[in-house]
This record gives C-alpha cells, structure tokens and sequence, in this order.
C-alpha cells in the first residue's frame, strides 16, 4: 500500500529522519511511537503530502487515499455538525447536486434533448446509490454516539462545542471517509474512557491501514500489532504492541550491551598484546596482524544509557490554612446549559483529589471555578489563609507566547529569574542545550506541552489545580510530572482520564456527572466508599 525508502527530513541543523524505511501493507495496524519532538508528526504530513521530503521516495498505490487527523482542530466553524458530516461525502453531495440540477433541467427539455438528460440523470442517480446514502444518517448516528455526542448534536453549531469536542467532530468526520489508510496523531488526548473503548473497537474493523501516534500503552495495546520506533531519524519496526514492543527493546538492549562489553574484553586482550610485543622484532609479524583485525572489526556501539531516576520539587509555598477551599451551592450556565448545579464541597489541606466522568460533566468548568478564572452563576466560592493556587489548563500550551523563547517563556513572570533551575527541569523533559533558545513558534504539539510544564512546575503553589495534564505528553514527561507530584507536599485536585497517572497520584476521587458532584469520596488505594 504505502513504501517509505531512504527518507530524509531536516530544520535547519536539526535532523528529523535520515534513510528512514517503512512499508505498511492494506490493513496493517501500526503504532508509532518516540519522545516528543523526534518528528512523528512530521512523518504524518510527509505521506500526507502536506510537506515534501529532503530526499528519499514514498509510493502509494495509484487509487488509495490517505486521511490525516492532526492535534490542531480540522473542524470547520460556522455550519451544523449535520453538514461537516455530510461533507465527508463529496461524492454523493455532488451526485446529488447533479441530480437536483437534471431534474431541473428535464421540466424544459424535449425530444432528443429529454432523452439524454435522462440517461445523465439515471447514472447521477446510480452514482449516488454507490455511496450508500440511504445508510449515511444512520452511519453518522452510530459515529457521532460512539464518540459521545447526544442526539440532539446534529443541528448544533460547531462553534458551540468547546475545542475537544470539535477535535471529535473531526474525527468522525474523518472516520466516516474511510480512506484507505488512516492516519491519527494522538486520537486519545480529548476522549473520556467510554468514547476511547468505542475508538479501540472501531479501528478493529476498520476496513483499512491505520497508522497511529499515540502515548497512551493501553490504547496501542488493543489497536495495533506492530510498532515503530522513531530515534535519531531512524525508524525500526517490532512486531506485536505496545508491551511486547518494550519487553524485545529491552532484550534487544541487553544482547547489544553483552555484544559491546564481549567485543571491549577482546579489544583490550589484543591491545595487551600489541603493547606488550610491539618494540619486539621477532614479534612484529604477529603485532601486524593484531593491529589489522582491530582495524577490520565493525566496531560494536555501546546502547544508550538507561534514564537517570527523576528527581524534582516544586519551589517552597506558605503553608496554608486547614480549609483549602469551599464551593457552597455553586451552580455555572452558559446561556440556558447548565454545567453545573448545587455543586457543594470542602477541600481540606494535604488532600490529593481526583475528579472523575465523562467528557462533559462539567470537570474543567470546576476546576475554573476552583481556579478563580471563572465565575459561577449562582453560590459562592471561600479561599482558605496563605492559600497559593497554581493551575495547568486542559489547553495550556496554547497559552505560551510564540515569539519568546522556551527559556524567556519558562520564566516569565518570576520575580526571580532562577535560569539553572529553569534549565534543570527542561533537561529533564529532554530540552537541553541550545534548544532552550528556540522560539516557541517552531516547537511541535508535544514540545509546547513539554515546556507549559516545565513553565507550571516552577511557580510555587500550594494548591494544584490540573485539568488532563499529561495530553500530549510522551512516557517519559509524563513520568517527570507523575514524579514531580507524588513529591508534591500540599493539595491536589486534577481531572484526567488516565487512571494509571491519577491512581499513581491521587488518594481519593468525586464522579461527577450531568453537572452533579457525587456525595461520596471514592479510595482509590482500596476502591471503597466514604462519607464527605
């Protein structure tokens, strides 16, 4: 289906794919994976021809088509979701149109002419039939349902929905295109738990290639049953998921490392001998010798060095009073939605919080409101003494400033300007070096995200609020965070679908739901019930 020889990719100095190889077969499921910043979302756009390789070729079957799904929003503003559904059928829209025209067009004709229009008006009418029109509402129903949309989603305009839901909106449509080989960078980022099932089991029986990025193990463990890897420009292929992919890596590793250190003992033993008879002429036959092996012996590379533990703390805050903060009767409309209704409770000192539901419950509208940055209808919001609040929103990446650089943009606001530690956190998200002079307009959807937290984890604060903080984040940054915050001595609440990261950093969870806080706390350590 789809052949990727010797491809190459460079940004000025920075090197994105050099005599990288890939074939992907009709119905292949793919996984590519690598840390933020290494060009996964580049490689997308070169097979979809938004961009154009250095060097290199990339072969497509003549009649296959390719869809892209990328983290920016491909929602079209200004029309209902009825219509960008219908338009992933271009076909049929201009069959359609064609036949609305002919009908039009047969009232006036006569003799001759009636006859031909009707032969054009009978093959716009069997065009249409191929599409399958008949099915298409009944296909964008069971789409837009599997990815959470109500009934009613149809005759609403796009601007309505909020930046996830477009991004969903987008999705479906792409999904009901159905090209033969589909492309998805981070699909995951803004589905709750439900709408992700639905996507695993769809793409299962997706009559075609799919090929996708994500961070998210669980999600590739159930999509694909191949993975590759981009590093250093290079991608190498692994057959199975997600974790067969990690457990052959570290084999891999292994072999290369009892490689590396066999060949170093052999090296060294032939050195001794050089060094030990190389003044001797009776032995100068023998040195020679010696001396060519080594020149002639492919040279075994050492396999990089295993990630150093992660250490890392939020600079000190105040300690705050007991009460953290208090909702009472808290009740947030927009227009005659209500997101939120008599949402009423207390948040102690040293509690760690999750809040859990689906998209739409209402979970970023109360952590705005907990925030300060968004004021509710009705009730009253009561911040505790010396309380220090720091807040990482759903969308923080998109706050950064694209003409600063990633250290200014780190620093920003600080009355202190501690460039060592800011350089310190960066390196440990994998920005180092010159990079941290890089402006942030030329940075990738991942890198952004990478430097929103490094920008988040120096503000002291007592009290974090975090809306999906690990989106877009790779393993390894979503590591630092997780670390960072189980270090983390003051109060937390975040919102997150990954129930990995909020078991490894929450203790207790409120579902919420249809705007309605739940009156019970659940454990998360034992999965048992308690009262408030």
């Amino acid at each position: 289906m789809i052949s990727i020889e010797n491809l190459t990719k460079q940004y000025g100095p920075q090197i994105i794919l050099t005599g990288a190889d890939l074939f992907i077969g009709p119905y292949d499921r793919v996984g590519l994976v690598g840390a933020n910043g290494t060009g996964k979302t580049t490689l997308f756009r070169l097979i979809a021809e938004q961009e154009q390789p250095d060097g290199g070729e990339i072969h497509f079957d003549a009649y296959n088509t390719v869809g892209l799904l990328t983290q920016e929003s491909q929602c079209r503003l200004g029309v209902t979701v009825r219509e960008e559904m219908r338009s992933a059928f271009p076909e049929a829209e201009t069959a359609q149109t064609e036949i609305e025209r002919l009908s039009d067009q047969l009232a006036y004709a006569e003799g001759h002419a009636q006859n031909t229009v009707l032969r054009q008006l009978a093959q716009a009418q069997t065009d249409l039939e191929m599409q399958e029109s008949h099915t298409m509402d009944a296909r964008i129903g069971r789409v837009l349902h599997g990815l959470g949309f109500k009934t009613n989603a149809l005759e609403r305009m796009t601007d309505e929905f909020s930046g996830g839901w477009q991004m969903r909106i987008a999705m479906a449509k792409l999904l009901l295109r159905e090209p033969d080989l589909l492309l998805l960078d981070e699909p995951t980022n803004h589905l709750d738990v439900a709408a992700r099932k639905w996507l695993e089991n769809y793409l299962e029986d997706y009559p075609g290639a799919v090929f996708v990025i994500s961070h998210e193990p669980q999600f590739l463990d159930k999509v694909v049953d191949r993975i590759v890897e981009l590093d250093e420009g290079k991608l190498e292929s692994y057959t199975g998921n997600y974790h067969q992919f990690q457990r052959v890596k570290q084999e891999r590793r292994e072999a290369q490392q009892a490689a590396y250190d066999r060949q170093q003992r052999e090296l060294e033993r032939q050195q001794e001998f050089i060094d030990r008879f190389g003044a001797k002429a009776t032995k100068a036959s023998a040195v020679k010798s010696r001396e060519k092996q080594i020149d002639k012996m492919e040279k075994i590379e050492a396999p990089k060095n295993a990630a150093k533990p992660i250490t890392l703390s939020f600079p000190p805050a105040p300690k705050p009073a007991q009460e953290i903060l208090r909702l009472r009767n808290v009740t947030k409309k927009f227009g005659d939605h209500t997101v939120l209704l008599d949402v009423n409770v207390k948040v102690n000192r040293d509690q760690r919080l999750a809040l859990l539901g689906p998209n739409g419950a209402g979970k970023s509208t109360l952590l705005r409101i907990m925030a300060g940055v968004e004021t509710p209808t009705d009730g009253t919001l009561e911040l505790g003494h010396n309380v220090v609040t720091g807040y990482f929103a759903q969308h923080q990446a998109e706050a950064l400033d694209p003409e600063r650089t990633v250290l200014q943009e780190v620093l920003h606001g600080l009355d202190l300007q501690p460039e060592g530690a800011a350089r310190n956190i960066l390196g440990r998200l994998h920005i180092r070096g010159e990079e941290v002079y890089k402006p942030v307009r030329v940075l990738s959807g991942g890198e952004r995200s990478r430097v929103a937290l490094a920008k988040f984890l120096m503000r002291p604060a007592n009290f974090l609020l975090l809306d999906e903080p690990t989106n877009h984040l790779d393993p390894a940054s979503r590591l630092v965070l997780q670390e960072a915050l189980k270090g983390f001595s003051g109060t937390l609440v975040i919102a997150s679908h990954d129930r990995p990261f909020v078991n490894a950093v929450a203790q207790e969870a409120y579902n919420l739901e249809g705007g309605i806080l739940a009156e019970e706390r659940l454990s998360l350590a034992t999965s048992s019930k308690k009262k408030k």
